[in-house]
């Protein structure tokens, strides 16, 4: 079989129709047409021709993977993926992935490193919300150690100090134990250690909330007291129990709760 013309595409100025005895046998890219030396008079077998597509299938999923790898950064598995829902062959994939991480195009290390750096440092996330992500992009677990080792325990510390110091400033007069509660939820949610957490909220301070409680706890205390009357007598110990308790569950310390109740038992003399 022998090549009789060679002619450029009109949509595609480097890739090249390749005819066989005056008849179109299939298009080659510019890389290919080289890399096999093809021009008009060659000879092919069935063997250079499969190769030549093997080729040819190649050098379109690379094009592609560079085209994915144009918009950011990417990591092999992201790569792998991409290319196997354009339903390139698996042999195919692992050849481009080879290819592009000899040229240093895919790199899970430096993936690594500067999602870190993004996420940490910029959206204040904990190790362990990024550590999951990075897994869920295919990095491995030593590669993700490596990355967060650069941020040690007590930069880990000042970043949620800071990130949960303004979300307290934010919840206004709730009570202190319950912003509290929502400060763990929150640290823990952003991927933060246990013991990160913990330490974070001995290091906070509750100035709005805790100058604000008596004040809270007492307006509370008063409209739950009103609704409770009107289903106990004010010499039921039952209303006193019952107020306590939803005082408590509401997030009110216990010294608070005690020092309205009280208040509330001398400023009403007729229920008692």
């Amino acid at each position: 079989m022998q090549i009789t013309k060679i002619e450029v595409q009109k949509k595609k100025q480097n890739r090249f129709n390749i005819y066989i005895n005056n008849e179109f046998a299939f298009g080659v890219d510019e890389a290919t047409l080289l890399k096999f030396a093809l021009t008009k008079g060659t000879e092919l077998t069935q063997d250079t021709i499969r190769e030549i597509e093997q080729e040819t299938q190649y050098q379109k999923a690379y094009q592609k993977a560079l085209h994915f790898l144009n918009f950011k950064l990417r990591t092999a598995k992201e790569v792998y993926e991409k290319l196997e829902k354009l339903e390139v062959s698996d042999e195919v994939i692992n050849q481009v992935l080879q290819q592009l991480m000899d040229h240093g195009f895919v790199n899970d290390q430096f993936y690594a490193e500067t999602y870190v750096r993004e996420n940490f440092v910029l959206q204040k996330k904990g190790p362990k919300a990024v550590a999951f992500e990075l897994k869920k992009k295919g990095v491995n677990d030593s590669i993700i150690q490596k990355a967060l080792a650069e941020f040690d325990e007590a930069t880990q510390l000042d970043q949620a100090i800071e990130i949960a110091q303004k979300y307290v400033d934010r919840q206004g007069n709730a009570p202190v134990k319950t912003v509290k509660q929502k400060v763990y939820g929150f640290l823990m949610q952003r991927g933060y250690d246990l013991d990160i957490v913990q330490s974070v909220i001995s290091a906070l301070t509750f100035e709005k909330q805790e100058e604000n409680e008596e004040e809270l706890v007492m307006k509370q205390g008063e409209r739950i007291l009103k609704i409770l009357l009107s289903k106990y007598e004010a010499t039921d110990s039952q209303v006193w129990y019952q107020l306590k308790g939803k005082l408590y569950q509401k997030g009110f310390s216990s010294s608070a709760i005690d020092e309205a109740i009280e208040k509330l038992k001398w400023e009403s003399e007729e229920w008692i």
